[in-house]
């Protein structure tokens, strides 16, 4: 699997390593799409995914709702991605919060930015910090005709274990 997929695994993973915003994308009650750039954290084994955000944000409540989102993680600049399927979204509490933070000052301090207290994201701030599971992960590639242009474009499903071993 490596072999015929090892240039989009390799590029996913730098973007894990680089990538500072992702899109995440929900459904609003109506059916119709909803999409977000935001802050992107995960936790070091891809099972969770972090983020930010005031709970009556219009994702926030898509994902009240569906407890599902999808993100992408991308560079404008360069060609390959890493979409994400994630799902248990819901406002972190107790340990899962501990650990999110903790990404989330990891980040902030490689960013030259301050640390966050734990209150951040407690009582009567306007922030909470959310948490879902991680479920599928794709790697995206493209079918080009003979004379080198892009026929479609090729999204294939890889595992998180893909992700980890260069890492």
């Amino acid at each position: 699997m490596r072999r015929n997929l090892g240039k989009q695994i390799e590029r996913a993973i730098d973007l894990l390593a680089t990538v500072k915003y992702a899109a995440m994308a929900t459904v609003n009650e109506d059916g119709s799409p909803h999409n977000t750039p935001y802050f992107f954290m995960c936790s070091a084994d891809l099972k969770r995914l972090y983020w930010g955000s005031h709970p009556q944000s219009e994702h926030s409540k898509n994902i009240v709702r569906t407890g599902q989102i999808f993100v992408v993680l991308y560079d404008a600049f360069e060609r390959g991605g890493l979409f994400i399927r994630a799902d248990s979204a819901h406002i972190a509490e107790g340990a899962e919060l501990d650990e999110a933070l903790t990404e989330h000052n990891r980040r902030r301090v490689l960013q030259g930015s301050g640390l966050l207290p734990r209150e951040y994201y407690l009582g009567e701030s306007s922030q909470r910090m959310w948490v879902s599971t991680a479920r599928q992960f794709w790697v995206n590639g493209t079918e080009r005709d003979a004379d080198g242009f892009i026929v479609r474009d090729i999204r294939t499903e890889i595992r998180r274990e893909d992700l980890l071993e260069d890492a």
